[in-house]
């Protein structure tokens, strides 16, 4: 096929009534795969997992994770870590006020307020 996949055939599931997580039951078709498998780079799968390993949120500049850390370096970390996200959350509601000075009440009753529930009731 032109879009450089490996489509193999359609075959008879060997698994009838198991679910297989966490892709769901088995039903003869399998997954499309890469032709030429891209050449691996270590230093890219590195900063992929690093990212996933070791969340911003979560572990300091020296992979410290932020509940080894002791009380005070927690409160300053704990602190940074809310005032960087504060500062991403007005940056965006700013953007909003921007654009439409009532866009952030209509954007909290459409995504915050639970339907015909009423206020105070977050999902």
């Amino acid at each position: 096929m032109a879009d450089g996949l490996n489509h193999h055939g359609h075959h008879n599931p060997t698994n009838y009534g198991i679910v297989s997580s966490p892709h769901g039951p088995e039903t003869g078709d399998d997954h499309a795969s890469f032709r030429d498998q891209p050449v691996r780079d270590r230093d890219y799968e590195e900063a992929i997992f690093k990212s996933l390993m070791f969340p911003e949120d979560s572990y300091n500049k020296e992979n410290e994770y932020w509940a080894d850390m002791s009380f005070w370096k927690q409160v300053k970390f704990n602190a940074g870590v809310d005032n960087q996200e504060t500062r991403k959350e007005l940056g965006q509601i700013w953007a909003m006020i921007k654009r439409d000075p009532l866009s952030p009440i209509s954007w909290y009753f459409k995504n915050a307020v639970l339907p015909g529930a009423g206020l105070g009731l977050e999902g």
